[in-house]
């Protein structure tokens, strides 16, 4: 037996075998953290360290066996990194509309535990909405628009783990996300890569 399940702009055909023990468990929510996020790559700007910013969107959880699910989420998330060279400090900001679509595999615990514990990993696919950068010399603030400079697309692989706390008809989670930027951003070839790790909290129902 075939479904298909719809979730935010993305389209998915599942297998489904028709046995006693299937369960069609589908879950709503949203999610919200930090993200602290830097660059990487053999061009690099001298200096860079780490941006803090928002990371901020919704989810669905398909539970499709009893140890495994598929978790597609729609993000707003904020990249970049920032930095200090000669007497300057800069500051890149690249957000995304980040669509990752996440494989879930929970871990056993005992039967009945209020606590749930799951690892996950799978592509992320990110849709780059804007590109600048501040430069700060003398107390005065340059910007600069990048976004003709930073490729539309973005293709990372996100992995993580977290814990869900049962609250009765709702599951607050908690997790540790890190996604690895897997070409460069730059439109000229520049090798410059984005790399996240996020802490997140979310609310399913």
């Amino acid at each position: 037996m075939k479904k298909l399940l719809p979730l935010l702009f993305v389209v998915y055909l599942l297998g489904l075998s028709a046995t006693a023990q299937a369960q069609f468990d589908l879950k709503f929510g949203v999610t919200a953290g930090l993200n602290f996020a830097n660059i990487s790559g053999n061009d690099v700007p001298p200096g860079a360290s780490t941006k803090t910013g928002l990371v901020i969107g919704g989810l669905m959880i398909y539970n499709f066996a009893p140890m495994f699910g598929l978790q597609p989420e729609i993000l707003y998330s904020m990249k970049g990194s920032s930095g200090a060279t000669q007497g300057a400090s800069y500051t890149i900001t690249a957000n995304y509309i980040e669509i990752p679509v996440l494989l879930k595999y929970y871990i056993p615990l005992a039967p009945g535990a209020p606590v749930s514990a799951n690892i996950y990993a799978g592509p992320d696919f990110a849709f780059n909405v804007a590109a600048s950068q501040d430069v700060t010399f003398n107390s005065q603030t340059t910007t600069t628009d990048l976004k003709s400079n930073t490729k539309g697309f973005d293709f990372d692989l996100a992995f993580g783990g977290g814990v869900g706390f049962n609250l009765g008809a709702s599951t607050l989670g908690v997790e540790l996300r890190y996604s690895l930027g897997t070409g460069t951003v730059a439109t000229d070839g520049t090798d410059i890569k984005n790399n996240v790790l996020a802490l997140l909290a979310s609310m399913t129902f």
